[in-house]
């Protein structure tokens, strides 16, 4: 009689096991700096954050040249980077804002370049397609039910990929997926999209220039 019991009792124990052994752990990404080795990188980084600070629009002007490019188009260049991202306008341009969320995100060296943020350049697991994960900004990110922050917590979320669902109607919340099977909800405000805009400079002869500021794959 007690063999009859305990082998379904053994069996559930071994299956729950078994499911908790094979789930995929989640892979975190956060802001890491891997450019500090880079000669005159450090210079580079307090020279350009300065800059974004006080929102110089021509201090940032002057380290575009005739072949940065602006997008997958064929867009390059001084005067069209100026009007696409209105610096006109000066410290109310829309880049700032887009510069300031990459100064945050650390650094990563792909060959010549030197990219911003670090996320952009990392293998993320899952990934299915353009635009289809995202990097969760922060530790203790709550991961809810429903797109409301009245709905349960199901998980809390700490600098992890996440793969994208549909948005909800008010445009505020992803469904979102862990790489270890978790789903639910999180406010955009926390999700960056591995192919935001994202900064590359290169080491040239007049000193550093940006050679690229795009967004897309």
């Amino acid at each position: 009689m007690r063999v009859k019991i305990l082998y379904p009792i053994m069996a559930v124990m071994i299956g729950s096991l078994a499911s908790t052994a094979y789930a995929a752990p989640a892979k975190r990404f956060p802001p890491k700096d891997e450019c500090l080795h880079i000669d005159g990188y450090f210079e580079l980084r307090q020279k350009f954050e300065s800059i974004v600070q006080r929102r110089d629009s021509k201090a940032l002007l002057a380290m575009v040249n005739a072949d940065t490019k602006w997008s997958f188009g064929g867009e390059e260049g001084t005067q069209t980077f100026a009007s696409k991202w209105k610096m006109e306008t000066g410290k109310t341009s829309p880049i700032w804002a887009e510069l300031d969320k990459i100064l945050r995100l650390g650094c990563t060296n792909e060959g010549k370049y030197v990219t911003m943020p670090h996320f952009f350049a990392q293998d993320i697991p899952g990934k299915q397609g353009i635009g289809s994960t995202a990097l969760v900004l922060g530790p203790e990110v709550k991961l809810r039910t429903g797109p409301s922050t009245s709905t349960a917590i199901k998980a809390v979320i700490n600098w992890e990929a996440v793969e994208l669902g549909e948005k909800d109607p008010s445009g505020a919340w992803t469904a979102v997926k862990t790489t270890d099977g978790k789903s639910g909800y999180i406010r955009n405000d926390y999700l960056r999209n591995q192919t935001d805009y994202r900064i590359g400079f290169e080491r040239k002869a007049a000193g550093w220039q940006i050679s690229y500021f795009i967004a897309g794959d």
